[in-house]
């Protein structure tokens, strides 16, 4: 009986192991992190979780950074380019304002 529990024990460890094993794997694939720097830099800066931005890339290009929509947005998170100078403007706006207030 002490035998079986042993066996069993050794199975489960191994089942655990192989599991966490490719559990990894196919997060790789499906999350590469082929921009985990740029991701981790500005989540950082902007008080974004990763997580959330590696979602919104897988979501919106698959991590294609050449991806285009076919309503003309671009890039990993699919900006139309209006809408990309308009958050530009405003991060630089608040920058700014920030700047003024500290000085």
């Amino acid at each position: 009986m002490k035998k079986k529990i042993a066996i069993i024990i050794v199975l489960v460890v191994l089942c655990l192991c192989l599991f966490e094993l490719l559990y990894k794997n196919i997060l790789k694939k499906l999350y590469p992190d082929t921009y985990s720097e740029y991701v981790n830099k500005y989540s950082e800066k902007y008080d974004i979780e990763k997580e959330w931005i590696f979602a919104l890339i897988k979501t919106e290009s698959n991590f294609k950074k050449d991806s285009i929509s076919q309503s003309g947005a671009i890039g990993l998170t699919q900006l139309m380019e209006s809408t990309a100078k308009e958050v530009s403007n405003e991060i630089r706006n608040k920058r700014n304002r920030f700047k003024r207030r500290r000085n």
